[in-house]
């Protein structure tokens, strides 16, 4: 598939703020026009990737070797792969062009399996989970940088039925932004996603939770506490953006 270097990319757009390679002019030029309103959105960008990278070490030391992810984005800038080597992973995205990009950046990689699969497609990506694992349901499930851009039905179904098909022991990591929708803060960070072609749905925990059920809540809390990094985190940072993020694990039980 040829990749369109004409239009801006979200996922190419998170790349470049993260500070990777693997983005176009059209890319950076879209990233630096919400970095006007939005100064902030790196920092936030970088919490969000090692919370990512923490829940892997995690899931490595707890003897898990499965990986679904949902909403990858681009495999970049010590993704689920690098992170957690020893697994097989399967990555997902919506966006035909990030999944062909994706795979050129993977390349022959036996442990990696990238679809182009929207969230709403639980069938289909569940069917090539079972091929891919050899039919191991307990596995570890990423939804990192996906919440706050799927709505609550297609997130709450997606969720169950993640449930009903995954075995006892799998567990999942989440985030999501949590903050005042009527600030102006949050109005125009939200105006500026939307200018990408992405809307954002902030919630509050105890919102997240009840769409969780029946997974149960093992810790909820914002990123920057859950990697020790609250001094990386300003007060400032908060009101620039209008939100605060935040993280929450998971696990599957019968």
């Amino acid at each position: 598939m040829q990749i369109d270097t004409t239009k801006p990319n979200i996922s190419r757009i998170y790349d470049y703020v993260l500070g990777g390679r693997h983005n176009f002019e059209v890319d950076r030029v879209a990233a630096e026009q919400i970095l006007k309103v939005f100064p902030s959105y790196p920092r936030w960008a970088r919490l969000n990737r090692w919370f990512l990278q923490m829940v892997a070490a995690q899931w490595g030391e707890s003897g898990h070797r499965y990986i679904l992810d949902f909403g990858s984005g681009l495999p970049t800038q010590g993704h689920f792969h690098t992170s957690a080597p020893q697994a097989k992973v399967i990555y997902t995205d919506s966006d035909a062009m990030t999944v062909a990009y994706a795979r050129d950046v993977l390349g022959d990689n036996p442990s990696v399996l990238y679809l182009h699969n929207d969230v709403r497609d639980f069938e289909g990506i569940l069917v090539e989970a079972d091929r891919f694992f050899g039919g191991e349901r307990c596995l570890a499930i990423g939804c990192i940088g996906l919440a706050y851009f799927v709505d609550d039905n297609n997130l709450t179904q997606m969720i169950r039925a993640l449930h009903d098909w995954a075995a006892p022991g799998s567990i999942m990591a989440l985030s999501f932004i949590y903050g005042d929708i009527n600030a102006e803060s949050y109005q125009r960070t939200k105006a500026s996603f939307q200018r990408s072609g992405s809307e954002l749905y902030p919630r509050r925990p105890e919102e997240i939770q009840r769409l969780l059920t029946p997974w149960v809540t093992r810790e909820i809390k914002p990123l920057a506490t859950w990697l020790g990094a609250e001094s990386l985190v300003e007060e400032s940072d908060r009101e620039n953006a209008g939100y605060d993020m935040y993280g929450v694990v998971v696990d599957h039980t019968r």
